[in-house]
């Protein structure tokens, strides 16, 4: 529709009062019977093997996920490793492994997978002990569609991108990355007002097919939402809100934030709308008109009529699943969200009427966000991770920390030391925010590109001789507290490894490990 012209249209949206529609999209898991059991399989054998493989197909269905009733994987002592399920989209080759951590984080389901197909497969490696996964679940899903709260004659709704924001399910709503410190996520109380609604967090969705049957991403982009850190409101306009955080993915191990770029909303206050105040909603809302784009990613902008109490309206065409939108203010920028979309209002026909949303001020909303559960708590965490590469002398680096990586602590709090390493030689600390295993001078860089590099420094050790007595020391709360990298803030994940000179050695030069370190408050 055509921006209402604001101030002139204020009085009729008063005077009118507008119906209050909460904006989920539809429930759309059905529950089907499916038995089967693997027994308890081992593997003696010297190497990675398929203990066993089944063919779950549902005849019918748009797409498929997994629950099993019993699930209990060999490991060595360490949860994220050891045996595993491998399942496998037969339509578009999607796969998701889970090992025992990532099943609990999952409550033993799996991610979404497109088709009436999968396979499902029971791997161990070497040696492993016994272990059983019955099946006896699988959800299916049909085509649903949801009602709309259209701002005037037209859907006026386009396409778009937008790695911050993702789509809930089971219950089809919108939940958007924000920027509390570990970077969690929020979205409609109403939404969430049962813990079992929301169980993942879909981003980088695909389109829908040609008869609107969604199609969900690769599980690389799926999240398994953590119901310990869920906190909640479902009370009406204007007090209907949601925030919780997702565990890291299975496959990749990382996070919403840094798999989707580092990317997320600022919330701020809103204040009163202006001449000219522009308010922009992007949600995965339903659509009929054009079934492709059926509970895809779709945004519009209309006008910001009414800061009231805890309750933001405004005008953008919106319909069911567009609940948990982010409300975002756009004159002042696409990452300024003042609100969560919660509630349709619009009507086709004159008086327009207008949508409704929780303000980011609303009391309960704020002191959640102040106060987070779960995964969403800062703690501050370190942890060595990556392969070192052995030196000229036969040494094997090594690098730790003594401390705890903290924003406010400051100089001395949290120091990187690598040692192990040649004597009286130059190296360095560098870092990033995502983590690699690839070949690199003859080891294996840890750190993902871009990279950033702490000043060369003396690795000191014995005055005489060649001998592995090096120490590199980097005082990291020093450089946190400098400001000198503001995304070394609470909540990053940092990757940081020690490069040293190394001169009888391929290329030249010594590395060290990983070190993965959470910046806690």
């Amino acid at each position: 529709m055509r921006r209402l012209l604001p101030y002139l249209a204020l009085a009729a949206l008063l005077a009118a009062a507008p119906r209050a529609q909460a904006q989920v999209g539809p429930s759309v898991q059905t529950q089907v019977s499916f038995t089967y059991d693997t027994g308890w399989r081992s593997n003696p054998s010297p190497s990675e093997a398929v203990l066993a493989s089944h063919t779950v197909r549902v005849g019918g269905a748009t797409w498929l996920r997994l629950r099993f009733q019993v699930a209990s994987l060999w490991h060595p002592g360490d949860e994220t490793q050891g045996a595993f399920l491998r399942i496998t989209s037969h339509q578009d080759g999607a796969v998701q492994e889970l090992r025992t951590r990532s099943l609990q984080e999952w409550q033993l389901s799996t991610a979404y997978f497109n088709g009436d197909t999968v396979q499902l497969e029971l791997v161990a490696p070497p040696g492993a002990g016994p272990s059983r996964v019955v099946l006896r679940n699988v959800w299916m899903g049909p085509l649903l569609y949801a009602p709309m709260s259209q701002c005037g004659a037209t859907d006026d709704r386009v396409p778009t991108t937008d790695a911050r924001i993702a789509r809930t399910m089971p219950v089809q709503c919108t939940a958007w990355i924000f920027d509390d410190c570990a970077s969690c996520m929020t979205t409609a109380g109403h939404c969430y007002a049962n813990a079992t609604n929301l169980d993942v967090a879909q981003f980088n969705v695909p389109l829908s097919t040609a008869q609107g049957v969604i199609q969900h991403p690769p599980p690389e982009h799926q999240y398994a939402i953590d119901d310990t850190s869920r906190q909640f409101q479902n009370g009406g306009v204007g007090n209907d809100w949601a925030s919780f955080g997702c565990f890291p993915n299975s496959n990749t191990g990382l996070t919403p934030y840094q798999a989707q770029g580092r990317k997320r909303f600022r919330i701020l206050p809103p204040t009163a709308p202006a001449a000219g105040d522009v308010i922009r909603v992007s949600g995965y809302g339903s659509d009929s008109n054009n079934l492709n784009w059926n509970q895809a990613l779709q945004t519009h902008t209309g006008d910001f009529t009414l800061f009231s109490g805890s309750t933001v309206r405004y005008t953008p065409d919106t319909y069911g699943g567009n609940s948990g939108s982010p409300v975002i203010r756009s004159n002042l920028g696409e990452d300024v969200a003042i609100g969560v979309h919660t509630h349709g209002g619009c009507n086709t026909t004159a008086p327009i009427n207008s949508n409704a949303g929780t303000a980011s001020t609303q009391a309960t909303w704020s002191a959640a966000r102040a106060a987070p559960l779960g995964v969403c708590v800062p703690v501050p965490s370190v942890q060595a991770y990556c392969m070192p590469k052995v030196n000229s002398l036969g040494c094997t680096p090594l690098i730790a920390a003594i401390g705890t990586p903290r924003e406010s602590t400051g100089a001395g709090s949290f120091t990187i030391r690598a040692t192990n390493i040649l004597n009286q030689t130059s190296g360095m600390l560098f870092y990033g925010y995502l983590p690699a295993a690839m070949p690199y001078q003859g080891g294996t860089m840890c750190v993902t590109s871009p990279i950033r590099r702490t000043p060369v420094q003396s690795t000191q050790g014995s005055t005489t001789g060649t001998s592995c007595s090096g120490v590199f020391a980097f005082d990291m709360g020093a450089y946190i507290a400098s400001g000198v990298d503001a995304s070394l803030e609470c909540g990053a994940i940092v990757y940081a490894q020690v490069w040293s000179r190394d001169p009888n050695s391929t290329f030249g030069t010594s590395l060290t490990a990983g070190l993965r370190f959470t910046i806690g408050l």
